[in-house]
């Protein structure tokens, strides 16, 4: 499949929002308000109201705090991947949980989520997506590119990724916790 990958910039606001609104879920309603607000927002239950929920990705991206890539065939959106600087990730950030022996900004790039339209899930966008991030991340001079992935298998929508994604490019288990529920998977780039 012939991918085009887009960086996420303020030009693209509607594009991103579009796709939200009507292509990425689909086949979940329960989940369209989503707009990958999660990575930003310290307590996501503060916006419930899709329409507020949509004004605050319009925000983020904006301001370029909310980045990552459109992906396309032809000019079609068919994913999105939630990709930035871990110090960008505010609640990651200044949480514990997720701190590692690198934690200075310009240094781990996070790959957060990522979403497949319904129609284009099990061609391998994923594994592809993935190349793309770690190869992007290493020529921006990244030391290491991370994610965090649920511990269990057993989750309705794994917008995080399996493990075994991970595993089959080359990222290591860094930590457990198993507390919350999520491990922190690395790959030094």
């Amino acid at each position: 499949m012939n991918l085009i990958y887009k960086k996420l910039t303020p030009a693209l606001c509607e594009e991103y929002i579009s796709y939200f609104d009507n292509v990425a879920f689909s086949d979940h309603e329960e989940w369209a308000g989503c707009y990958c607000l999660e990575s930003h927002l310290a307590d996501e239950a503060q916006i419930t109201n899709r329409e507020d929920r949509r004004k605050k990705a319009e925000e983020l991206i904006r301001s370029g705090i909310l980045q990552g890539y459109l992906i396309y065939e032809g000019t079609h959106i068919v994913g999105w991947c939630n990709c930035n600087d871990k110090m960008n990730y505010s609640p990651i950030a200044e949480n514990k949980e997720y701190q590692t022996d690198i934690n200075e900004s310009g240094k781990i790039k996070v790959l957060y989520c990522m979403d497949i339209a319904p129609a284009y899930r099990g061609r391998g966008l994923a594994h592809q997506t993935l190349d793309k991030v770690c190869e992007d991340a290493k020529s921006d001079g990244y030391l290491c590119i991370e994610a965090y992935p649920l511990l269990t298998k057993q989750d309705p929508y794994p917008y995080k990724g399996p493990i075994s994604l991970y595993e089959a490019h080359g990222f290591t288990m860094y930590q457990q916790n198993s507390n919350s529920g999520f491990c922190i998977m690395r790959k030094i780039l």
